[in-house]
């Protein structure tokens, strides 16, 4: 991403209601799913989700040095630099790898999986999240540098691909779907560059989106659901 999001990123996403609703979803599918263990948090950012997920993530990684700057700035200490392609990891040495909003911006997707199945121990577990249908490409997805959004299907073949057994594979903001999805097709694309991220809502509308989205974790813990945004995977390294 630019230096310009990443410094917007560090000043809004603890009041976000997008950055919040996506943590409390991933910190209640790891809690059902992934024993606490030894884990990296591939593209950290500013290190909100590190900061907060410490019994599944230790350790961050990005490629920009602002995000780096911008987590160290959290306090947090176990950190570098790296590539997702090229990751300065052991073979089989951890437990736990998130990779959040991350594959989207990576030509070489499948090289990226492939090094995350690497670091990964035999029943150690992945979890990604990535922004969902193709459709709905945008100036802001320009502006974060996206190089795709996936299909579900599309999504399925890249992580089996790289030896992974999928665990969960479902959509996200599945309330926000419909909305979103007619500002995307009835607004006309000319190109620009814009983020979503780049206006936090006023109080009770931040409030109320954070609640649509956040609250998924409860149909979550028995289903898939139909439609969303985003997509959601939680996958394994096959071992004991």
């Amino acid at each position: 991403m630019d230096t310009a999001q990443y410094a917007l990123m560090a000043q809004v996403e603890s009041r976000h209601w997008w950055f919040r609703a996506r943590l409390a979803i991933v910190r209640s599918v790891l809690a059902r799913y992934v024993p606490p263990g030894r884990g990296l948090d591939c593209s950290c950012g500013t290190g909100m989700t590190l900061q907060s997920l410490p019994r599944w993530v230790q350790f961050g990684a990005d490629l920009h040095p602002l995000a780096l700057r911008a987590s160290a700035g959290r306090g947090l200490k176990r950190l570098f630099q790296a590539d997702l392609r090229r990751l300065p990891v052991p073979d089989a040495s951890l437990d736990v790898v998130t990779c959040l909003d991350t594959l989207e911006h990576i030509e070489e997707d499948t090289a990226a999986l492939a090094e995350v199945f690497r670091v990964l121990r035999p029943g150690g577990f992945a979890l990604f999240t990535v922004p969902a249908h193709p459709f709905l490409f945008s100036a802001h997805d320009r502006a974060l540098h996206h190089v795709r959004r996936y299909r579900k299907a599309g999504l399925r073949d890249r992580v089996t691909g790289a030896g992974f057994a999928i665990r969960r594979l479902s959509y996200i903001n599945c309330a926000l779907f419909a909305p979103v999805a007619l500002v995307r097709l009835l607004r006309p694309d000319r190109g620009e560059t814009r983020s979503d991220t780049e206006t936090v809502p006023f109080g009770p509308l931040n409030a109320v989106l954070y609640a649509s989205f956040a609250l998924e974790r409860l149909p979550l813990r028995l289903i898939n659901l139909p439609w969303g945004v985003s997509l959601l995977c939680l996958a394994r390294k096959p071992g004991p």
